[in-house]
């Protein structure tokens, strides 16, 4: 199984911030500034899982979310999005474009964690049995 973490964040500060508080599910970190890079290198990594901005320079993470739930190979691959203030409509579009869980900034450690453990644990359940694609996580975090 692929042990890679994709962070998406045009700040150099939170993408370390983001990996030390991950440091303990022992992944492969990988960090981009923005949505196109991240497609490029998730076409080429296929990361576990995807920690992205909503509002990324560029390429918004919605976009990228987007585009990634069109390609066979990766539209399973998870999506945890991180942005600055409540906004329900971007909560619901992210919802649209599967992404699994939503956190608000600023948010807890312990937030991210909780939300990345069980995001890889719903992953796996699913990668473990075969699904039919039209079937979706009926669950989405948010913090």
């Amino acid at each position: 199984m692929n042990n890679t973490l994709l962070i998406v964040n045009r700040s150099k500060e939170q993408q370390q911030a983001i990996g030390k508080v991950l440091s303990s599910f022992k992944m492969k970190l990988h960090c981009v500034e923005n949505g196109s890079e991240a497609l490029a290198l998730t076409k080429r990594l296929k990361p576990r899982l995807i920690i992205s901005r909503v509002d990324n320079e560029a390429m918004d993470g919605i976009t990228m979310a987007d585009i990634l739930g069109q390609d066979k190979l990766l539209k399973n691959t998870p999506i945890i999005f991180v942005h600055k203030e409540l906004d329900l409509s971007l909560i619901a579009a992210a919802k649209q474009v599967n992404s699994k869980a939503f956190l608000i900034k600023p948010y807890l450690n312990s937030s991210l964690i909780y939300a990345v453990k069980r995001v890889l644990e719903l992953s796996e359940e699913h990668s473990s049995i075969r699904m039919n694609t039209a079937t979706r996580t009926s669950s989405y975090l948010y913090a």
